[in-house]
């Protein structure tokens, strides 16, 4: 009877023992399975090309129309500020055209063909419009990121030390793993990120916290799966963003991409991704400007402030109105962030 008695408590003890391992253990294998699930995910897209148009409203008449071709890091961008369908009476902004070609940075305006290249600074450039194709991995590469940024494993490696599992949680019948990340590149406490499990573990979410508020939230509101090499690949549809709280009021984006635009991995001639000089009227090489101290390296922290190098003295920019105008948009994103705290500080 004794024996019978220690048995079971010591059968009960064991009991006790593995699930306590397995609550230790199973966030560890949780997180394994997340991150090489979903760091796979960008690896199968190697080239793409698609249209999307991004607005402040829902219904807003007045939007950004943008083209985007990319294979590896190459990427050429061309960006439209439109009206219903005319264009943006203000030639500075109009029209846009960037490019990166393993070498070039380039900014390109045929309203008023000047042509900048540097190969230093990633402005002029793309990067100022987010794509809604980004946009899901923002909390993982920042700001200032290029599609081949969110393959590079060891950038996955590095998140995931800091990362937290917080459990599993189902919203519109979509079922997530729920993982938090510090996230610097908006200096807020912490970022959830929404990994839907039916989805390879696409992030198809994330949800910011400033004060232990919700305060940042991105979602992909639809989407599309496509088979690539015999994986699951999510090419979003709709997404939106939404900054702010019911005291301080709310900022907004929304995306759409135009479904037949998509192109998965084509053969994109290389050229694409050169904007010839003799497009231009004017051409200015970037990087001896800022040799020669005439404007300064306009690199842009995450929190969206121009970082001035301090050995350069800039000098006032002859087109000081266009380049005003760029950075505002370059900026758009983290400005309303910034906005934000100003207002619920």
């Amino acid at each position: 009877m004794i024996v019978s008695r220690m048995t079971r408590t010591s059968v009960l003890c064991l009991c006790l023992a593995l699930s306590l391992c397995y609550v230790a253990v199973a966030p560890a294998e949780t997180l394994q399975e997340i991150e090489t699930s979903a760091c796979a995910l960008p690896n199968r897209l190697r080239s793409y090309e698609f249209s999307f148009e991004a607005r402040t409203e829902r219904s807003a008449k007045k939007y950004e129309s943008v083209d985007v071709q990319q294979s590896g890091s190459n990427i050429r961008v061309k960006h439209r500020w439109k009206q219903g369908e005319a264009l943006h009476s203000d030639p500075a902004i109009a029209k846009t055209d960037y490019a990166f070609n393993g070498v070039d940075y380039q900014w390109f305006s045929p309203h008023l063909s000047i042509l900048n290249v540097s190969k230093q600074c990633r402005h002029p450039t793309p990067y100022w419009t987010p794509s809604p194709l980004m946009y899901p991995y923002y909390w993982l590469t920042g700001q200032q990121a290029n599609w081949s940024d969110t393959k590079i494993r060891e950038t996955w490696q590095e998140r995931f030390k800091a990362a937290k599992y917080i459990g599993t949680e189902t919203e519109d019948g979509v079922e997530y793993e729920v993982v938090s990340f510090p996230f610097p590149q908006m200096n807020m406490d912490d970022v959830h990120v929404f990994f839907a499990k039916d989805l390879s573990y696409y992030p198809l979410r994330f949800c910011a916290y400033l004060n232990g508020k919700p305060v940042y939230n991105f979602k992909v509101t639809r989407y599309k799966t496509f088979d690539i090499d015999g994986g699951m690949f999510v090419f979003p549809l709709e997404a939106e963003m939404h900054i702010g709280d019911d005291e301080n009021g709310f900022d907004d984006m929304f995306w759409t991409i135009s479904e037949p635009s998509i192109q998965v991995n084509p053969d994109l001639d290389e050229d694409l991704f050169t904007i010839p000089p003799s497009r231009a009227k004017h051409f200015t090489d970037f990087d001896k400007e800022l040799e020669k101290g005439v404007t300064p390296s306009f690199d842009v922290a995450d929190d969206g402030r121009d970082i001035v190098h301090p050995e350069l003295q800039p000098s006032p920019w002859r087109r000081g109105k266009i380049f005003v105008l760029v950075v505002l948009n370059l900026v758009i994103i983290t400005f309303i962030v910034i906005r934000y705290k100003r207002k619920a500080g």
